[in-house]
């Protein structure tokens, strides 16, 4: 019996918020994620779907493949767990209607919408099943019209829970293929035939096959193939009997006959989707009531803003006030970001000595403060503004030294040419409070993040990252220096936790953001990477790391508009990383700004003699001359940081890809990867690496990088290493 569960917590992270439907497999809830500060859809399976003992295994592995699959037209599956007496999966929260629910209210649709539909199926389908995944239950339940557009399937990694106690097959036996009911392993051709009822379904408004379960399973041997009259639909003329054999061909018994790729089909559907409209009736969300959203907007100064890190202040603590208020979701934004027109509305800016505040509910300026930017008042300000927007009271204290943790932190956001005033500024307040855990899990962060490339430096910063580790696991800093010591010295994974652990700690502090997002970015998760480099932004707008790592994405990508401009932003603030620039252009193949960028790059800067080298023989093409160099630097353990190595090693596997010696591309690659390579986007998509990626070794090397990259994305919808809790 299924308890109602809107208004209670599951496993003290996701507080269920509201009930949005029922089915077959149990309920779905909104909820929201309190340690990655998302909403998402709870789908709670019913008791005596999750009572099977290989059940709970069954399900974890079908939802670690589900969430490899990253397409707009997929609904993204998150997490599996067990708590409290409950087995549930977290999923992507989809604004919107069902098309069962359209079909229901309007019958049967135009072709142009209905094809439609089905293509973005079909392009979703692809993307799965090229990932290894089926999804073994499409049907009308589970295609989204979500109110921005798209048109999503969800429940992926959730059908294999529907077989029946027997287990003699899983997925809903109307829409099955009839390899699928005989309880033969489905395949990409079982997906397809499903889409194939769903698009009859749609145009003609009634379902393929009915009845009961026996009349069912017989209907599914005997009938050949779907079909209909086309004078009972309602575009005769649009459909023509090309569309009637197409649903045929789809749906045929025999898969050896069907249409056999969902690609496929989107590709023979395209003839009807000729400027057709959007097959989504956009409607705006119901608000969600039981959730007051307040979103703060990073301050910005005005005329003389030398305060502007004490303003900077005020809003982190703010941030951290708000957090722990009930029924509060609080939403960092930089300025310029969309605002729902439910929201509340922090403005922050820093005059002269004075912050003002103003606070908007919906169109309407509710409130405008003036408080004063000094040291001392910074718990006084975070408490005034956040007692003006929830009416509540959190006291707060800071002592001397935290004007100067402040400023390292901003220091610190600008990079390697904020890191030694902001390690300067660090080591004057630990002077002043030198058992202050806070200051001691900054300057652990920044130094592990920085500066432990410097070997005279190593054993001091490690104790100083273990101290912190041990004494202050409360500190999101801590985690955050923990994980890139682990970035260096450990393993991925581990780090992936850290960061994850940070955020859960403090989900308003850009550390644990930034951190994994630049994890997930080198692990190819593009999407889930650009939600924690936006957040890390939204809370740190100045955080030149993120958005240099946005920029190498975009060069990957071959993105170089979007690149230009981020690159642009950089230099007009000051803030330049020649490394990086000649790299880029180097993927790009523009050798003229290499050669400029090379003819000045700094003496001592990174890796001076492999960089130069590699540099060379990207404009003189002698690779001979300077091949054995090369490959000896890279070879080389000269540092602590298994990172770097691998680092090296990339280097000059793109200064053997790009003279064509696949040999020594696949050797530096190896090299690499046996330090602890999880770079797949770099791997995947970087040019220079041509010859390498059609080497017969190139699909074992990705093989391995990709497990490694899989468990990444583990870390961060992982399955909580769950076991079963009761209250």
């Amino acid at each position: 019996m299924e308890r109602e569960l809107a208004g209670t917590t599951i496993a003290d992270r996701y507080d269920v918020l509201e009930l949005l439907g029922r089915g077959g497999m149990g309920a779905v809830y909104r909820a929201r994620d309190r340690e990655l500060d998302e909403m998402v859809a709870l789908k709670v399976i019913r008791p005596d779907r999750a009572r099977h003992p290989d059940t709970l295994e069954s399900f974890r592995h079908e939802v670690k493949l589900a969430r490899r699959v990253t397409h707009v037209n997929i609904a993204r599956t998150f997490e599996l767990g067990v708590a409290d007496g409950v087995m549930f999966c977290t999923m992507e929260l989809i604004e919107g209607e069902s098309l069962r629910h359209r079909l229901v209210r309007e019958h049967s649709l135009p072709v142009a919408d209905a094809v439609a539909i089905a293509r973005a199926l079909c392009d979703g389908l692809a993307v799965a099943h090229a990932a290894g995944v089926i999804h073994r239950d499409i049907k009308p339940d589970n295609v989204l019209l979500a109110s921005d557009g798209r048109v999503v399937l969800a429940d992926f990694g959730v059908a294999s829970l529907t077989a029946d106690e027997q287990g003699a097959f899983s997925g809903t036996l109307e829409y099955m293929a009839p390899e699928q009911a005989r309880g033969e392993p489905p395949s990409p051709a079982t997906d397809v035939y499903a889409v194939g009822l769903v698009l009859y379904e749609m145009i003609t408004g009634l379902r393929a096959f009915a009845g009961t379960m026996s009349e069912l399973l017989v209907a599914k041997q005997d009938v050949e193939r779907v079909t209909f009259d086309l004078a009972d639909i309602i575009e005769p003329d649009r459909a023509a009997p090309g569309l009637k054999d197409l649903i045929g061909r789809t749906t045929a018994h025999d898969p050896n006959v069907r249409i056999g790729t969902a690609h496929e089909l989107g590709r023979l559907l395209a003839p009807w989707s000729r400027d057709a409209p959007s097959p989504v009736k956009r409607a705006r969300p119901t608000p969600l009531r039981s959730l007051h959203s307040v979103i703060v907007f990073a301050p910005r100064g005005v005329g003389d803003s030398a305060r502007l890190h004490v303003a900077e202040g005020v809003h982190q603590e703010l941030l951290n006030q708000l957090v722990g208020r009930p029924r509060v979701r609080v939403l960092p934004r930089a300025f310029g970001s969309a605002v729902p027109g439910e929201a509340t509305v922090v403005e922050l800016t820093a005059s002269g000595e004075v912050l003002v505040v103003a606070i908007r509910r919906g169109d309407a300026l509710a409130t405008t403060l003036q408080l004063p930017l000094d040291m001392p008042g910074i718990p006084f300000a975070a408490e005034t503004i956040a007692n003006a927007v929830t009416d509540a009271h959190v006291p707060g204290t800071r002592d001397d030294t935290f004007e100067l943790l402040l400023r390292a932190r901003s220091a610190s956001r600008l990079g390697f040419m904020g890191v030694g005033p902001a390690i300067e500024l660090l080591e004057r307040a630990r002077a002043q409070a030198p058992d202050d855990l806070t200051i001691l899990a900054e300057l652990a962060s920044i130094l592990v993040r920085f500066r432990f490339f410097d070997i005279s430096r190593l054993e001091s910063t490690r104790a100083l990252v273990r101290r912190v580790s041990e004494a202050a696991p409360e500190l999101a800093a801590s985690h955050v220096a923990a994980g890139y010591l682990e970035l260096h010295t450990g393993d991925a994974v581990a780090a992936a936790i850290e960061f994850r652990t940070a955020i859960a700690r403090a989900p308003y502090d850009a550390g644990g953001h930034e951190g994994l997002g630049r994890m997930l970015l080198e692990a190819g998760f593009l999407t889930d990477a650009v939600a924690r480099l936006d957040e890390a932004l939204a809370i740190a707008p100045d955080l030149s790391s993120v958005q240099w790592e946005l920029a190498r994405a975009h060069a990957l990508e071959q993105n170089w508009l979007v690149h230009d401009e981020l690159v642009a932003s950089f230099k007009s603030r000051g803030n330049t990383r020649s490394f990086d620039l000649m790299r880029f252009a180097w993927w790009r193949g523009d050798l003229v700004r290499l050669a400029e960028l090379r003819e000045h790059y700094p003496r001592d800067a990174f890796a001076t003699e492999l960089v130069q080298r590699c540099f060379a023989i990207a404009l003189d093409r002698e690779w001979a001359v300077h091949r054995d160099h090369v490959i000896a630097f890279a070879m080389q353990k000269q540092s602590p940081s298994r990172r770097l190595i691998a680092l090296h090693a990339q280097l000059a596997a793109e200064a053997a890809g790009q003279a064509g010696d696949a040999a020594t591309c696949i050797a530096m690659i190896e090299h690499a990867i046996a330090h602890g390579l999880f770079d797949l986007h770099w791997l995947d998509r970087c040019p220079l690496l041509e010859p390498a990626r059609r080497s017969s070794q190139a699909a074992t090397l990705r093989t391995r990088v990709k497990q490694r990259a899989d468990a990444i994305l583990d870390a961060l919808y992982g399955d909580l290493t769950i076991a079963t809790r009761s209250r």
